[in-house]
């Protein structure tokens, strides 16, 4: 539907469903996980497949969404494969722990800190890979158009791991053939909820 309301200005997608636009007239849905602004999160040793939702805000493998504090989630151990829209999501969620997880054939990031205010996660001992070459006539490694953030997941800048959050730590990781291993974004105000609450740049390194 192209009249369904933007999430975020300007990126052409909804939570309410499939948004069409310039360049998308159908969106990829599969299976989906969200941990919502309270309790606790803990998915280990997991095989998923097939996941996320390209074109549809928000609807991605493994997502920790607005938990604010939350030490005790856990994403451990589990295997995302064959999957759109990115793999694993912190957004606006603290002190969570995501380790050795295996990534792969994952379009768009593995694993990727969203807002810009997500503050002293623990990112370990993943490994992300992927499969194609990133000149793949047709599959362009694992770039994905019509996501809500062209620098992560398209040929623009399509990243292993993603963030726009410096303080956290990221230990151990490992990342296979993607464009860039890690893209730590910074020279902007945040996204979504913390657009003009956070300086990227100037963020302490975990």
């Amino acid at each position: 539907d192209p009249n369904l309301p933007e999430a975020v200005a300007g990126e052409q997608t909804s939570v309410l469903g499939c948004r069409c636009s310039s360049f998308r007239r159908t969106c990829t849905v599969g299976l989906h996980t969200i941990q919502m602004f309270a309790g606790v999160s803990r998915i280990q040793h997991t095989r998923i497949e097939k996941c996320g939702q390209r074109g549809v805000e928000g609807k991605y493998c493994l997502h920790l969404h607005k938990m604010k504090a939350c030490p005790t989630c856990l994403y451990r151990g589990n295997a995302i494969e064959n999957s759109h829209q990115r793999g694993i999501i912190v957004h606006s969620t603290h002190l969570s722990t995501v380790q050795e997880n295996t990534l792969y054939n994952v379009r768009g990031a593995g694993i990727y800190l969203e807002d810009g205010n997500e503050m002293h996660n623990y990112v370990k001992y993943n490994v992300v890979i992927c499969p194609f070459p990133f000149r793949h006539p047709n599959l362009g490694g694992c770039t994905i158009p019509g996501t809500s953030n062209s620098i992560a997941d398209t040929s623009d800048n399509q990243s292993g791991l993603f963030s726009r959050a410096a303080t956290n730590d990221f230990t151990g990781n490992r990342v296979a053939n993607c464009f860039n291993g890690m893209f730590l974004h910074g020279g902007s105000i945040g996204r979504g909820e913390s657009y003009d609450k956070v300086c990227e740049q100037d963020a302490k390194m975990g």
